[in-house]
């Protein structure tokens, strides 16, 4: 006993210990072994951050196009003002060019400012010349000042112009910092689907409400097809959806294609991930889930059962959305 109570305590004066077999080899070893990769939850918090900036940006940019808009019909209104006020001068400067010109003709300065040789009395000519050059003189100071209002206005457009193209690059950074993230998160989350009765195969990706979604309907593979059924046994085709969207928390969906394809947002068939929803048929008669690589998941008619098929079988496909 002795022997042993001094060799535990040689272990602790050493700062060693001797562990159970079992404690060594701790269940978040795999994870220090690549300290440089980022867990799902750490992956979580910044695309939240990510996105959040990415919002505040949105709505700084949005901002920037109201007042870009405001700075342009300014412009407009400070060149319209400019332009009649030029008009409004146009017909005194032309009677002004008249005169000056009557007075070239009719011998020089005397015979327009004197009537007579009584230099206090000013002729009818004279007065005139004196009235249009004081309008004009009141005119020229009110297109100065929309001239000068004109630049300003212009300077002002620019100066927004600027702003918006700054705040719309930082916000395309923003959006492909989340999207890169998206990448990460979609990495961390991949399941290989195999239908062992078609003998197709694809990966779903992705660890958004979709493809969770996609999941649950995978499960069901094999599940017999039945008219108006929605679950968990059997399934029709837009059954299987709506019953796979309540497993992940997304519960009362529409059991009906057409009310099923108004929700949630469209998507190009070139743009497709798992988990977006793709339909058939001009009167969308028939639906699925998109898993990857042009294949998909359905309920497909009495006498079947959910099975794997590819989108390239079908002549029929009519578009397709993203419920999140």
């Amino acid at each position: 006993m002795s022997t042993i109570t001094a060799a535990a305590a040689a272990s602790v004066a050493l700062g060693w210990a001797v562990a159970p077999a079992a404690a060594t080899a701790p269940a978040a070893a795999p994870r220090l072994a690549d300290p440089g990769r980022p867990s799902e939850s750490e992956l979580r918090e910044r695309l939240d951050a990510l996105n959040t900036e990415a919002e505040r940006l949105t709505e700084r940019y949005n901002k920037t196009r109201v007042e870009l808009d405001k700075a342009r019909r300014a412009e407009r209104d400070a060149a319209r003002a400019a332009a009649a006020l030029q008009d409004q001068a146009a017909p005194a400067r032309a009677e002004l060019g008249k005169l000056a010109a009557a007075n070239y003709i009719s011998g020089g300065p005397d015979a327009l400012f004197f009537s007579t040789g009584d230099a206090k009395t000013l002729s009818a000519s004279a007065y005139l010349v004196q009235n249009q050059t004081a309008t004009l003189g009141r005119l020229q100071t009110q297109i100065n000042r929309a001239n000068l209002a004109q630049r300003e206005a212009v300077a002002k457009t620019a100066q927004v112009q600027r702003a918006a193209a700054q705040v719309e690059t930082a916000r395309n950074a923003a959006k492909a910092k989340v999207e890169e993230v998206e990448k990460q998160l979609d990495k961390l989350t991949t399941t290989k689907a195999k239908d062992p009765r078609t003998g197709l195969s694809a990966t779903i990706k992705g660890s958004g409400l979709p493809a969770k979604m996609a999941r649950k309907a995978y499960s069901k593979l094999g599940s017999p097809y039945v008219w108006a059924a929605a679950g968990p046994k059997s399934f029709d085709c837009s059954g299987l959806v709506v019953w796979a969207y309540a497993q992940v928390g997304k519960k009362g969906l529409p059991h009906y294609t057409g009310a099923l394809y108004e929700l949630g947002r469209k998507v190009d068939r070139s743009e497709l991930r798992s988990g977006d929803l793709v339909y058939f048929g001009g009167d969308l008669h028939h639906m699925g889930i998109y898993l990857s690589d042009g294949k998909y998941l359905h309920a497909p008619q009495t006498g079947d059962v959910v099975k794997i098929s590819k989108l390239s079988d079908r002549s029929d496909y009519a578009g397709a959305n993203r419920i999140s």
